[in-house]
């Protein structure tokens, strides 16, 4: 079949119009859908470029700030203790109760309270990330390290992957002491005093408690009047804090002179078995209270009888 002229020009037109439609919809329109995405993607990152751009230039600014940060965070560090233990609240009543009209006749040690850590994670998340840390750091050694030591050291296949795998063992447990003893970290204990006192000795023990070098607050304070002595009586919880991992040191509270040992456990009063008869045996040669000889006892003849 022989096409004519005006028939090859319409199929060509055709042809170019479909190749046409064709590249709009499977090149052009793909490519301009994946160059949106893109320059959307690239939004946040630009964002992001610009930002620590920014912080380029005002590098030395923000490393003065961050250093003047840490000072602030190490002094603040400073004031609480390393440690709190159950010396300190006895200590503490006993204290009180030399400095203030206050008889405590109880004290509730309470236990340790996790309540904040620098790096904002809970003690669930510490514990879990340290763990984490060991179990990363401590799989075998990867054939990096073990050529690594093959090329340096001389050593064989089987030595290399055991030096390795005992040093990726010593990196993971140092990593865990890291996580978990020098990231300064808050705790709690709160220690129940059960006191009887007057309305100004509990307004003086609460100035007490506000006035020790020691980081404590008052969580509570339950009081009522004791009509049998005519003060309160009541309870008082106290918040003892302290911090690890902030470069501090515990110090053992001074309790002062204690007696120790008692002549009588039972706490009984020593009575003579016959009372009516107590001291009135004399040895034999004992001087009385002027010093003189004791009489001789009746009838056993001090001397002979004279002559008739």
């Amino acid at each position: 079949m022989k096409l004519s002229k005006k028939d090859v020009k319409i199929l060509l037109m055709f042809f170019g119009v479909l190749f046409l439609v064709l590249s709009y919809f499977f090149v052009y329109k793909p490519q301009m859908e994946e160059a949106s995405q893109i320059e959307a993607q690239n939004v946040p990152l630009q964002e992001r470029l610009d930002q620590l751009l920014e912080m380029a230039k005002n590098r030395e600014f923000y490393e003065q700030e961050t250093e003047s940060m840490k000072q602030e965070i190490e002094e603040y560090c400073r004031n609480f203790p390393a440690s709190v233990k159950q010396e300190d609240g006895i200590v503490l009543a006993k204290n009180m109760e030399s400095s203030l009209d206050i008889k405590i006749s109880s004290v509730g040690l309470g236990q340790s309270e996790f309540l904040y850590s620098l790096d904002g994670q809970s003690s669930e998340e510490r514990i879990d990330n340290a763990s984490e840390t060991l179990m990363q750091q401590g799989n075998a050694a990867t054939e990096e390290q073990i050529r690594e030591l093959e090329e340096m050291e001389g050593l064989s296949e089987e030595e290399a992957r055991k030096k390795a795998e005992a040093q990726n063992a010593v990196d993971a447990v140092s990593d865990t002491l890291d996580i978990l003893l020098f990231t300064p970290s808050l705790y709690r204990v709160q220690d129940t005093l059960q006191f009887q006192c007057t309305y100004n000795s509990l307004k003086e023990a609460v100035k007490y408690l506000a006035n020790q070098t020691g980081r404590m607050t008052v969580n509570n304070v339950n009081a009522s009047f004791d009509s049998a002595t005519g003060n309160l009586s009541g309870s008082m919880a106290v918040n003892l804090y302290y911090m690890t991992g902030a470069n501090t040191s515990y110090y053992e509270p001074d309790a002062g002179s204690v007696a120790y040992g008692t002549d009588n456990i039972f706490g009984t009063i020593e009575v003579p078995a016959n009372p009516e008869n107590a001291g009135e045996e004399n040895p034999e040669g004992a001087q009385t209270a002027e010093g003189g000889e004791a009489p001789a006892p009746e009838g056993e003849g001090a001397g002979e009888a004279a002559p008739q």
